[in-house]
């Protein structure tokens, strides 16, 4: 289907919302309405409203407004009403004049609410959030005032959400790869280019973490699940800021600095940030491979990098009016990394000499990533249709280069041949760009949403190789050398609706993407274009068993599309022994995905979900003909099925002071492959558990341990894992202050083994990256403390920058 049909197709949808408005059935006698923020148009969720009848004022029904502000009056005999809205902070709202005719009739009103300064001043707030909440669809990490994430980077607080795991250059939400948004806003990296981007983000700039297993058909179809990092926001008018700075310590020193300021008039809101971070990481890899009965190659790794990241963020909203504003984000990051490694090598082949080698390493990169995101937003009636326009610019440039020195020894520790010199310049060029168009109509019995996005993608890495003897002149290693560009435009169009039956929810969704690709080898002269088009239902519905209990069903097509740097053809060194090779023949991956969940009395909520992949992507390795390495690539299967599931108790206990979050899961996934690729597949569990403590006088502390048993998915079977967290904060300068310390991997037990067992390669290995680390942070909030949020918009750069890899 071409672009200009799906066009046509949501052009259509757009301009059916007045027709479908009109046929919509209405219930007999119902009031039903939006609780709003007078001054930003926010919706005020968890409100009290009363209705009450005009003839003696009596009480008739109370609700409290759901998570989008939304209230409805049901069964309602002819006559007049009047309703009043009652919200802390907030004074209190009559609306007056509602008038039920006929049996049949709907009444629909807007509620707005203005802030009552008096009152916001007089209100001392006690209670406190829990590190993990888990809701009906989602769980939520509280990041802001957690004692652990404090000093922390954003993806040591990810890899702390139950069922997230860290896997294939990316994360994964009970075992679906997981799109990793900033304010709605993709990383749209993976990889070491994720980890570099997370990390240049300090926790105490996040106020959450959203996790959602089953987003809706508003999300790109790639990916089965969705991250959603929130940055931190302020509340009223007025200047504030918030001034961090902390130390740790590792195998070597570490810091951490920030501030963020905001400010707003009536219409304008001017806000932005800057953060510095500064590491030394400290890495040991170690691996034992057998090439034959009587030969083996072992590896001994140690790596050190010295990275300093800086990010700025800047932005400003305007509103025109009450139902009209823009504004403009701009991002900016600066990594730099400089790393020295050193890799001993021997072979043992029976009873020959032993020989040996050894690689010194060194090498820096240099990245420099801007983004700029404008937003258009506008309420087209009084029934609250609502227009977001959205354009945005991501770039990832990066300039890398390391050197390579190999020395070879014989079984005394003579060297028995001259050193082997490598050196690398590779800089990289990626590029995004999106378009998108959304569309929110309220009708009387639910809400339908639909939208237009365009994405441009483009990737060009020149990679330059050039080997020498101690003897020899540089000269260009063309093995290596080679320059590839490959472009992506992706055309989407979705329409969602969702409504409420009584105690039944229902959400039905369909989206339309059409992908067209062009993979191109300069070095090579070869182009590889390609063209498909999917259509991707999703369906979800909850039903209310009673007051304390809620079941729920959901389905979701699910495309997976390979990173950008697995269709490169090219060899790409690792290490002596390892190299890696793009296929160009891959195909994307689609899934259908099932899940039922229940939960009883907001304390325990349960998911059960099933996974069926075809045309799987896994990734394989095998001999590198004529030598003793091995080269890791990727190939397609001819289906995979995936099995989790999850049990979470959240609870507060003694009036509050001790909030508990347990969480105990299985996964189980299977890779259909020739039985010489894949090992036998196994059942993992996994268990964690989160314990905050309010201790009074200003102290707070947190403990989090978590476990995973041995879990085998295609190749690779993962050793058991675990490791526990601490911390603790005082509160200090009349509240204005923080002062946290904390322990990561207090035992230090967090490391990753898996053992390979794949085309004859048979090999065990183990990753070490530096865990455990002592931080004190401390944090300052100045100035007036009720500023007004800077607007958490949701931009059109979802995917792309995900699959964005190069090795650093």
């Amino acid at each position: 289907m071409k672009t200009s049909t799906i066009a046509k197709i949501t052009a259509s949808l757009f301009f059916g919302f007045n027709a479908l408005a009109g046929q919509a059935q209405t219930q007999p006698g119902k009031v039903a309405g939006t609780v709003k923020d007078s001054l930003n148009q926010q919706v005020l969720p968890y409100a009290t409203i009363l209705l009450k009848k005009y003839e003696d004022a009596a009480f008739l029904q109370a609700v409290v407004t759901d998570e989008k502000g939304a209230f409805q009056f049901s069964n309602l005999g002819k006559g007049f009403y009047f309703l009043t809205a009652d919200y802390l902070g907030y004074k209190k709202v009559k609306v007056d004049s509602l008038q039920v005719a006929s049996s049949a009739e709907s009444k629909r009103v807007m509620v707005i609410m203005p802030q009552d300064a008096k009152l916001l001043k007089a209100v001392t707030v006690t209670g406190y959030k829990p590190f993990i909440e888990q809701q009906n669809n989602k769980l939520v990490l509280n990041v802001e005032n957690s004692p652990l994430a404090a000093g922390s980077t954003t993806d040591e607080v990810i890899a702390r959400a139950p069922g997230v795991v860290e896997a294939n250059g990316g994360f994964q939400v009970r075992g679906k790869n997981a799109l990793v948004l900033i304010d709605g806003r993709s990383t749209n990296l993976t990889g070491e280019d994720l980890k570099n981007y997370l990390n240049s983000l300090p926790a105490n700039g996040v106020s959450k973490v959203e996790v959602m297993a089953n987003p809706s058909a508003k999300y790109d179809a790639a990916g089965g699940s969705v991250i959603n990092i929130v940055t931190t926001k302020s509340k009223n008018y007025g200047t504030n800021g918030t001034l961090t700075t902390g130390l740790g310590m590792g195998e070597k020193a570490r810091y951490n600095a920030g501030l963020s300021l905001n400010h707003r008039t009536q219409k304008l809101n001017v806000y932005g940030s800057l953060d510095r971070t500064h590491s030394q990481p400290f890495t040991t890899i170690t691996s034992d491979r057998a090439l034959s009965a009587e030969s083996r190659v072992q590896e001994n790794t140690a790596d050190l990098k010295t990275i300093d990241n800086n990010s700025l963020k800047a932005g400003l909203d305007y509103e025109f009016s009450k139902k009209t504003s823009a504004g403009v984000l701009v991002r900016a990051m600066v990594n730099e990394r400089e790393r020295e490694g050193l890799t001993n090598s021997r072979i043992a082949q029976g009873a020959a000499p032993l020989a040996s080698s050894q690689v010194s390493t060194n090498g820096n990169s240099l990245v420099v990533s801007p983004s700029v995101n404008v937003y258009y937003r506008t309420v087209l009636d009084s029934v609250g249709t609502e227009l977001r326009l959205a354009a945005d610019y991501f770039s990832y440039g990066k300039d890398l280069k390391n050197q390579f020195q190999t020395s070879y020894f014989d079984a005394n520790g003579a060297e028995n041949q001259p050193d082997m010199f490598l050196r690398d310049n590779s800089p990289a060029g990626n590029s995004v760009q999106t378009v998108t168009a959304d569309i929110t109509r309220p009708l009387k019995n639910g809400t339908l949403e639909a939208g237009l996005k365009t994405t441009f993608t483009k990737t060009d890495n020149d990679i330059f190789w050039e080997g020498r003897t101690a003897e020899q002149d540089w000269t260009v290693d063309a093995g290596k050398t080679n320059h590839f560009i490959y472009r992506e435009n992706i055309n989407a169009a979705y329409a969602s609706y969702s409504t409420k039956i009584k105690d039944l929810s229902l959400q039905v969704g369909l989206r339309a993407e059409q992908t067209n690709t062009k993979g191109t080898s300069v070095t090579l002269g070869q182009t590889n274009p390609n063209s498909y088009f999917h259509l991707f239902p999703s369906v979800s519905g909850q039903y209310k068993l009673s007051e304390k209990q809620e079941i729920g069903v959901s389905y979701r097509k699910k495309i997976d599309r390979f990173r950008f740097d697995i269709v490169n053809p090219f060899v790409t060194y690792i290490s002596q022994y390892s190299y890696a090779q793009g296929n160009p023949n891959v195909q994307p991956s689609i899934s259908h995905n099932f899940e039922l969940s229940h939960s009883y009395n907001n304390e325990w909520f349960s998911a059960l979900s099933y996974g069926r992949h075809l045309n799987v992507l896994s990734e394989v390795v095998k001999p590198l003909e004529g030598t003793k390495a091995t080269i890791h690539s990727f190939a397609n299967f001819s289906a995979a099925d995936q099995w989790s599931g999850s049990v979470t108790h959240a609870k507060g206990l003694f009036s509050g002071k001790w909030n508990a979050s347990n969480t105990v899961g299985f996964l189980y996934a299977n890779v259909h492959g020739p039985a010489a690729q894949f090992s036998q597949a196994n059942v993992a569990f996994m268990v964690s558990s989160n314990n905050t403590f309010q201790l009074g006088k200003g102290f707070k502390a947190e403990v989090f341990v978590n476990y995973t048993s041995p879990l085998t998915f295609g190749a690779f079977a993962f050793k058991a894992n675990y490791g526990g967290n601490l911390g603790l904060s005082k509160s200090v300068l009349n509240n204005q202050g923080t002062l946290t310390l904390n322990v990561a991997d207090v035992f230090n037990t967090r490391t990753q083994r898996y053992s390979t067992d794949s085309y004859g390669i048979q090999a065990l290995t183990e990753n070490k990256t530096e865990s455990r680390v002592v931080r004190l942070n401390f944090s300052y909030r100045f100035g007036n403390k009720n500023v007004k949020a800077s607007k958490n918009r949701r931009t059109g750069v979802e995917e792309e920058k995900m699959r964005m890899e190069s090795n650093q």
